[in-house]
Parts: structure tokens; C-alpha cells; sequence
């Protein structure tokens, strides 16, 4: 009798394992809303109006698109890499990251605070919880939704968020006066598309240094 049991349970246990073995990879995407200064309000319809997030394990690539560009920004968090791709119809550049360019572009990132807020409602389909989200420079205060539901790695989207708190799903960021409003559309785990984490042929490449330095086309 003891053995009818057993045979079940070694099932389950083989199951349950493969589970866990099974490769982290999908898809979010987040819809992107602006509030701009009256110096930049020209500039709205060139903004992106979705970041595309892949990830796969500790891969993630967040795409942003208009009609004419993009900005791709790839990551893989256990060996601190980082690589930008800049296209438009008559250029395409691609620009690594070290860990110490890194560190400068996130000096220029706001730092937030995060408390609990009384709020829980459901986002793509997952449960969501609020908390209050305050710049530490600005003391500006806005509503933040994550869920521990999932986990998805953080992309450049989310990385001046607390991610400990869980998976992003409503957020505002505030930089140099334009306010970035981002919410979740949909979550999706499956198949990423292939060669979505590495640069396509053809991109020029420059340094951290030259794209600063480059001009800014009118």
C-alpha cells in the first residue's frame, strides 16, 4: 500500500521541479503618458506612447518607439552590462555602459521614498498594492502600484524604483520637468522574440562621452 502512495507523490515532486526549471521569459508593456513644460509641449507627439519590456532570466531589453525612431536600452544585471541602440531613418548608433558610466547616469536619476498607502485593486490581472512615492531632492509626492504576484527583473524603465516592493505597474517619474507617467498594459509569459537582446548589424558605435558631446539635431 505504501508504495501506491509513494509513486503519486514522486510524480508530483518530478512536476513540480520541472516547474521550477522552466525558463523566466514574456513580455510587458507599459502605455506612456507626459505632462510637459510650455517650453517643451511642442515636443509631445515625438514622445514614445509604450516602452515594450523583454526579459529572459536576468536579460531585459525596454523598446521605445515613435513613428521615425527608437531607443533601445539592454541589460543583464549579474555582470553590470548595459548597451543603448539610438535609431532613426538616417542613423543608427549602439553605445556601451560601463559600470562606472552607469553610476554618472544614474547621479542624474530622482531618488524616491516609499510608503504604504491604503489601496488594493487588480492590473493586468494581477494584485496590485499602493504606496506613496516622494522625490527626496523635490519632495514631490505621486501614487505608485506594485504587485508581488510575479517577478520580472527590472529594465531602465523601473530602475530607480524600489523593486523589492515587487513588479512596477503604475508609476510617475519626474525629470528635468517632464513628468513620465507609466502603466501597465499587459504581462505575457512566453517566447521572447530571437536576437532581441543583442545589437543588429550596422550601428555605429560611440562612447558614452560622444553621445553626450554630440549636438542635438533641430
Amino acid at each position: 500500500m505504501k508504495k501506491a502512495y509513494i509513486f503519486p507523490l514522486l510524480v508530483a515532486v518530478t512536476a513540480l521541479a520541472a516547474c521550477s526549471h522552466k525558463k523566466h521569459e514574456g513580455v510587458i508593456v507599459y502605455k506612456l503618458e507626459y505632462q510637459l513644460p510650455d517650453s517643451l509641449r511642442s515636443y509631445g507627439a515625438y514622445l514614445p506612447t509604450e516602452a515594450t519590456i523583454y526579459f529572459k532570466g536576468d536579460s531585459v531589453v525596454n523598446i521605445q518607439k515613435t513613428d521615425e525612431e527608437s531607443t533601445t536600452v539592454i541589460t543583464y544585471k549579474p555582470t553590470n552590462f548595459m548597451q543603448v541602440l539610438l535609431k532613426s531613418p538616417t542613423k543608427s548608433y549602439v553605445i556601451d555602459f560601463d559600470k562606472k558610466d552607469q553610476a554618472e547616469e544614474m547621479a542624474s536619476m530622482p531618488v524616491f521614498s516609499f510608503k504604504p498607502a491604503k489601496g488594493v485593486k487588480k492590473m493586468a490581472g494581477y494584485q496590485a498594492k499602493a504606496y506613496i512615492m516622494q522625490d527626496k531632492m523635490s519632495l514631490d509626492s505621486t501614487e505608485a502600484w506594485f504587485t508581488k504576484d510575479i517577478t520580472i527583473p527590472p529594465s531602465s524603465l523601473t530602475a530607480p524604483l524600489d523593486t523589492a516592493l515587487g513588479v512596477p505597474l503604475m508609476f510617475s517619474t519626474n525629470q528635468n520637468g517632464i513628468i513620465t507617467k507609466a502603466t501597465v498594459k499587459e504581462i505575457k509569459f512566453e517566447p521572447v522574440p530571437d536576437g532581441v537582446f543583442t545589437a543588429p548589424a550596422g550601428y555605429q558605435h560611440l562612447t558614452p562621452t560622444q553621445l553626450r558631446e554630440m549636438p542635438v539635431d533641430n
